[in-house]
């Protein structure tokens, strides 16, 4: 069950790695585990910002600068229990929801049916 008390919202930045363009204020936002089990959706919101370049957060990156954005995240699943990878690969077979970097566009309808699904 999400994790926000109802009406409120959790503000972040969120690294949009080397995307620099197609994200704007008012489109969803959907956060994905995917580095470890279990992968799945973690978090839903809103893009606050434009994306704006600060400092890389790896010290060690090839860049010194990365992109960001601001999100208002709504709903807050548990990162033990995410609504699962093989769910979102059913709801929408075109995405590729592990990619290797942040940014991934998915559609709003697929967006929208899975705020549905989890009660955003």
């Amino acid at each position: 069950m999400p994790r926000v008390e109802a009406g409120g919202s959790v503000e972040v930045d969120w690294n949009t790695g080397t995307r620099r363009r197609g994200m704007e204020p008012g489109d969803l936002a959907v956060m994905v585990k995917v580095g470890w089990h279990p992968k799945g959706a973690i978090a839903l919101g809103t893009i606050q910002s434009e994306i704006w370049i600060g400092p890389h957060w790896n010290p060690d990156a090839k860049r010194p600068d990365t992109g960001f954005v601001n999100l208002d995240l709504t709903t807050l699943l548990p990162l033990d229990d995410p609504f699962p990878l093989a769910d979102l690969k059913l709801l929408d077979p075109t995405v590729r929801w592990t990619p290797r970097m942040c940014g991934t566009q998915i559609s709003a309808d697929t967006a929208l049916k899975l705020g549905d699904i989890v009660g955003a």
